[in-house]
């Protein structure tokens, strides 16, 4: 059952060089702050996992709905009640196979995928076990953001890696590998609020998978 949302957010503990920058040590919620979020958010994103590079597309309306499109084939919608509600549903869509599976937070903990509102909206899980974050003086790499961010090495199992945090967006912009290289990239950003019919794509034919129901049945 295919979770393009929680499939990529391991890349953050993917090991780098460290840097050898002074650092000031942050809790991930100062590291990794929301509370400045927009109230809409679309990017498109090029990332490498380990099966290839993939594109995908995001799009936030608040805190109760957003939507990913992945490699044009995937499109995933997730909503909730309220911006309080931890709890949430979500429909993957495949577009090539005529499937959409409906699952939600609960039916993904029972089979071990710790998923939570925070990962799906802001691109990143909070590390497991012992980690330490660090803000950077200076970027780890010469790289070009798209907009202004922040450079948090996350230190973690004698392992070292960064990400670029926008405050303004809520958002990683850029995270980096062993050798330092881009395995993660929003190329294209803006706050416009998406359009209502995003989030009710069209499934009129498609055969439906209520893997939540199958799993509570469990």
């Amino acid at each position: 059952m295919p979770v393009p949302f929680a499939n990529n957010i391991g890349l953050i503990v993917a090991g780098a060089a460290a840097s050898a920058a002074p650092a000031l040590s942050l809790r991930f919620e100062q590291a990794f702050p929301t509370a400045t979020a927009p109230r809409a958010f679309h990017a498109r994103i090029r990332y490498r996992g380990p099966d290839g590079v993939h594109d995908a597309e995001l799009w936030r309306d608040g805190a109760t709905r957003l939507r990913r499109d992945t490699d044009g084939r995937l499109i995933t919608v997730a909503t909730r009640s309220s911006a309080r509600d931890p709890a949430f549903r979500m429909a993957v869509i495949d577009t090539r196979r005529h499937i959409r599976t409906l699952v939600d937070r609960d039916s993904l903990y029972r089979v071990g995928r710790f998923t939570d509102w925070d990962d799906l909206a802001y691109g990143l899980r909070r590390p497991a076990g012992t980690y330490r974050l660090r803000a950077l003086v200076t970027a780890p790499a010469a790289i070009t953001t798209i907009a202004p961010c922040r450079w948090i090495a996350l230190d973690q199992s004698g392992r070292t890696s960064f990400i670029c945090w926008s405050r303004a967006h809520a958002y990683p912009l850029v995270m980096l590998d062993t050798a330092r290289r881009p395995i993660w990239r929003v190329t294209a950003l803006d706050t416009r609020r998406p359009a209502d019919a995003l989030f009710h794509p069209n499934t009129a034919h498609y055969i439906v998978n209520d893997a939540a129901a199958d799993i509570r049945g469990d």
